[in-house]
């Protein structure tokens, strides 16, 4: 009866390692879009066609700017600029207010740090906020990438 539950522990280790060895082999070589935010420790899975948004104020004008991204052929295109200021539109050189406003292909874009713009992904149904995230050489990079899968989904379930 002592040794009860040392037999049962082994069995628990035996099984959670034998699970990591099947996921491991069933994502061996398959790759998942991710968009990393700040770093690696901030990704989201995504797919072709998905979209997501990057909204800040804008300082100057003090008004809300909404940047519409799709995920396109492995990169995002930034499709619409949002604002209720005709002056920033005419700032950042964009002539009209409907969809779609701008065409600009990225795979990475960066925000300053110690921007004051309160800037915001939201992505699915998560915001996450860029000042909450960790920066490198004073930048905020949002980035597309291709991920291990097995990566993604350890970030994921480490939420």
């Amino acid at each position: 009866m002592k040794c009860g539950w040392k037999r049962w522990a082994a069995a628990l280790i035996m099984v959670s390692l034998a699970g990591a060895a099947a996921l491991s082999m069933l994502s061996a070589g398959k790759s998942l879009l991710v968009l990393e935010i700040g770093g690696p420790e901030v990704r989201v899975p995504v797919s072709e066609g998905d979209e997501f948004f990057h909204t800040y104020r804008q300082s100057m004008y003090d008004v809300l700017v909404s940047e519409k991204f799709r995920i396109e052929d492995g990169y995002f295109r930034l499709v619409h600029v949002a604002t209720q200021s005709d002056a920033v539109l005419w700032y950042l050189g964009i002539e009209r207010k409907d969809e779609p406003n701008v065409d600009g292909i990225f795979t990475e874009f960066t925000v300053p740090a110690a921007s004051i713009g309160n800037h915001m992904i939201r992505v699915h149904d998560r915001e996450i906020r860029l000042d909450a995230v960790q920066n490198r050489d004073g930048k905020i990079s949002v980035r597309l990438r291709r991920a291990p899968a097995f990566l993604s989904l350890a970030n994921l379930i480490g939420r």
